[in-house]
C-alpha cells in the first residue's frame, strides 16, 4: 500500500479504502479466531496464490517474476504454461525468477525445461544457468527422475572455472532434498583431478556422505587430518548426526576433536555427537567449552551438559549463568538452557530482557527463556523487543516466540511504527509472516486485492510473501544467485 493512504489510516493494521473493501469482501470465512486459525490461514494462502496469478502478466519484470514464484507452489499446474513462457521472458529479472519457479513447480514439463537450459556448455556458464541449476536441485528426488544425474555428468566437459557457479548452485540446492540417488555422478565429479575448488568439493562430500557406503572410517579420518576446513566440518557433522549407537568406533575421535581441535565449528559438532551418545566423559569437555570465545560452542556446551547429565546438571549450570557477568557471553549460555529455570534465573532473565543497554542477542535469549517458563510474563517483553530490534535473525526469533506465547496475535500497530508499509519494515514483515501472524498475512492479501495499489506496492507484497512463505535463499546459496534476486 502507498504511504499516503496508510498515513491517513493512522492504524498499522488498517489498509486504505480499496484494500479495506477487498478485506471486507472476504467476510467471516477469513476471521482468524479460536479453532478457525489454521483453516483461515490456509484460506489466505490460497487467496494470495490466486491474486498473485493475476500479476503474472504485470508490466513490471520483477513483479511477474515474483508472482511466478508465489504461484509455483499452490497453482503450478493451472498456470504451468504461463510460468514456462516466463522462463523465456526477455527481461532477466522475470526470466530468472521464473526459472527458479520451475524447480518449485517440479512438474515433468518444468524439469524438462530446466534440463534443457543446462544441456549446453554456454547454458552452464551463465547467470541464467545458476538459476536453472538451483531450481533443478530443488526438485524432490522422486520427481526429478534421472534429470539431475544426467546434468551432473555434463560438468566434466568444458571449463571447471567457468561452470563453477552453476555446478555449485545445483549441488547446494540438491542438499535441501534428502536421499539423493545420483551416487555415481557425484563420485565421478569428486574424483575429477581438475576439481580443486574447496566449496564444490565440500558440497559434493556433503551429498556423498549419507549415500556412499564405500566411505569407511579410515577414509573419513584421513579427511579430518588433511581435508579443507569445509570438508572436515562436513565429516564431523555427518558423524554427529548418525544414530548414536553407530558411533561407538568414533567416540575417541569425537572426544579428541571436541576438546582440542582448532576449529570451533568442529569442536561444537563433535560435542553434539557426544551428547547424542550421552557419553559421560564428555561432561568435562562441555564444562570447559562454557568458556569458549565462540558463541555457538557455548550454546552447545550448555545443551550437551543437560543432555548428558540430565537434572543433575541443572543446578550447576544455573549457578554458572547467575555468576556470569559478561552479558555478551551470557546470551549464548541462556540460549542453550532448555531446563525449567528457577525463580532466581527467571528474575535475572527478566532484568536483562528489559534492559535496553544489554546486547540484543542476550536480551532475546533471556526473553525466550522466560517464554518457555512463563508465557504471560514474556509477551510484553517480546513485543517491546520486536519494536526496537533491527537484526533480521533476532526479529525472526522474537516473532516465533511471540507467536507461541500469544492466544491472539498482537495488533500490527503495537509491533511497528506507522506507516506500516511493506517497503519500510521489510525484515519485520517477513518475520511476522514467517511466524504465522494472521493480521500480517491479511495485510499482504489486502494489498494484492487492492485494485488501486500501484506497481511498487504489489511488488513489495509479493517479495515479502515469497521470502517468508515460499523461498528465502539461504546464506549458503551462491552469491551470484542472491545478488541477482536483490
Amino acid at each position: 500500500m502507498n504511504q499516503r493512504s496508510l498515513g491517513k489510516a493512522r492504524e498499522a493494521s488498517a489498509p486504505r479504502p480499496g484494500a479495506a473493501r477487498a478485506l471486507a469482501s472476504l467476510g467471516v470465512a477469513l476471521a482468524l479466531c479460536g479453532s478457525a486459525h489454521a483453516q483461515a490461514a490456509s484460506g489466505i494462502e490460497r487467496l494470495v496464490t490466486s491474486d498473485a496469478a493475476r500479476a503474472l502478466a504485470s508490466d513490471d519484470a520483477v513483479t511477474r517474476g515474483e508472482a511466478a514464484l508465489v504461484v509455483a507452489i499452490g497453482g503450478a499446474r493451472r498456470h504451468q504454461a504461463e510460468i514456462l513462457a516466463l522462463a523465456s521472458d526477455p527481461a532477466p529479472a522475470a526470466r530468472r525468477r521464473a526459472l527458479l519457479a520451475l524447480g518449485l513447480m517440479a512438474t515433468p514439463a518444468a524439469v524438462q525445461r530446466l534440463e534443457e537450459e543446462l544441456r549446453t556448455v554456454e547454458g552452464r556458464e551463465g547467470l541464467d544457468g545458476v538459476f536453472a541449476a538451483y531450481a533443478l536441485g530443488l526438485v524432490p528426488v522422486d520427481q526429478a527422475g534421472t534429470s539431475v544425474a544426467r546434468t551432473l555428468t555434463l560438468f566434466r566437459r568444458g571449463s571447471w572455472k567457468r561452470q563453477r557457479d552453476v555446478l555449485l548452485a545445483l549441488l547446494l540446492a540438491m542438499g535441501t532434498q534428502p536421499e539423493r540417488t545420483e551416487l555415481g555422478a557425484l563420485r565421478l565429479l569428486r574424483e575429477e583431478d581438475a576439481n580443486r575448488d574447496e566449496l564444490v568439493r565440500t558440497a559434493l562430500l556433503e551429498l556423498l556422505l549419507p549415500v556412499d557406503h564405500s566411505l569407511q572410517q579410515r577414509d573419513l579420518e584421513r579427511l579430518l587430518r588433511r581435508g579443507a576446513a569445509g570438508e572436515r566440518r562436513a565429516v564431523v557433522r555427518h558423524v554427529a548426526h548418525r544414530p548414536a549407537d553407530a558411533n561407538d568406533p568414533w567416540t575417541a575421535t569425537l572426544l579428541r576433536l571436541a576438546d582440542r581441535d582448532r576449529d570451533a565449528d568442529v569442536r561444537r559438532l563433535a560435542l553434539l555427537g557426544l551428547a547424542r551418545r550421552r557419553h559421560l566423559p564428555a561432561l568435562a569437555v562441555a564444562a570447559r567449552a562454557l568458556r569458549s570465545d565462540d558463541a555457538a560452542e557455548r550454546t552447545q556446551a550448555v545443551e550437551s551438559m543437560l543432555a548428558i547429565g540430565g537434572a543433575s546438571m541443572r543446578g550447576v549450570l544455573e549457578a554458572h549463568l547467575l555468576d556470569e557477568r559478561d552479558l555478551l557471553r551470557l546470551g549464548a549460555l541462556l540460549e542453550g538452557f532448555r531446563a525449567p529455570p528457577s525463580e532466581r534465573l527467571l528474575a535475572r532473565a527478566a532484568a536483562i530482557g528489559g534492559d535496553s543497554g544489554a546486547p540484543p542477542a542476550t536480551r532475546v535469549a533471556a526473553a525466550e527463556l522466560i517464554a518457555r517458563a512463563d508465557p504471560d510474563r514474556a509477551a510484553p517483553m517480546l513485543r517491546d523487543q520486536f519494536r526496537r530490534l533491527d537484526d533480521k535473525d533476532l526479529l525472526h526469533r522474537v516473532a516465533r516466540a511471540l507467536h507461541r506465547v500469544e492466544g491472539e496475535p498482537t495488533e500490527l500497530s503495537r509491533l511497528m511504527d506507522l506507516p506500516a508499509a511493506l517497503d519500510q519494515h521489510v525484515d519485520r514483515w517477513q518475520a511476522l509472516l514467517a511466524a504465522g501472524h494472521a493480521q500480517a498475512r491479511r495485510h499482504v492479501l489486502a494489498v494484492l486485492q487492492d485494485r488501486e495499489a500501484d506497481v511498487q506496492d504489489r511488488r513489495h507484497a509479493l517479495v515479502a510473501w515469497r521470502k517468508a512463505m515460499v523461498l528465502a535463499l539461504p546464506d549458503k546459496a551462491p552469491e551470484a544467485l542472491r545478488d541477482a534476486m536483490r
